[in-house]
């Protein structure tokens, strides 16, 4: 009998410790989702007044020891972009596709705006997700149009739920369409 209770015993703890690791694995899902989400609709959705204004205006920039220093756009980006990427990643992320639509967009008075964001897990590699998304982007003086994005987001191994990077991004033509005002 007493042997009876310890096998039960150890039954519910390692159903319980299954129990416990599916649950926390979701939960790493949902926030790696939510990041991608969160950093792509910020990317595609503006343009970001705010953003381009730190990024363009040369009052927000001095030179330090001959490096150029934004301060107010380093400030900017870790509050946006912070909870959802990993630190080392800001200045790629800049340098690439971060700064490029909402500049492109304010310079040549375009709006963009996401729909359909699907976002899925790839089952083989437990860090990369794929993404897919409609940029819906308006010139001032036009109608609209769509493009498909795709791409797939990395993320850190060692800062769990933070983007480590973009990669094979496809934009259908929006950075080139973005590039000629009508």
């Amino acid at each position: 009998m007493l042997q009876r209770k310890w096998v039960l015993a150890g039954v519910i703890i390692i159903l319980a410790a299954l129990f416990t690791a599916a649950c926390s694995g979701e939960e790493e899902r949902k926030q790696e989702e939510t990041a991608v989400n969160e950093v792509l609709n910020r990317l595609f959705t503006g343009p970001d007044e705010t953003f381009a204004d730190l990024m363009l205006n040369p009052e927000y920039k001095k030179v330090v020891n001959g490096v150029e220093v934004n301060k107010e756009l380093d400030a900017f980006i870790k509050k946006e972009y912070g909870p959802y990427m990993t630190e080392d990643y800001f200045n790629t992320f800049l340098s690439t596709i971060g700064a490029q639509y909402t500049i492109l967009a304010y310079e040549n008075e375009y709006t963009l705006s996401l729909k359909n964001l699907t976002v899925k897990k790839e089952e083989n590699q437990s860090a990369l997700y794929k993404f897919s998304a409609e940029v819906v982007y308006q010139h001032k003086n036009g109608e609209d149009k769509t493009a498909k994005v795709e791409g797939e987001a990395l993320f850190s191994t060692k800062e769990n739920g933070k983007i480590q990077g973009f990669q094979n991004i496809d934009d259908d033509g929006l950075a080139e369409d973005l590039r000629e005002a009508e």
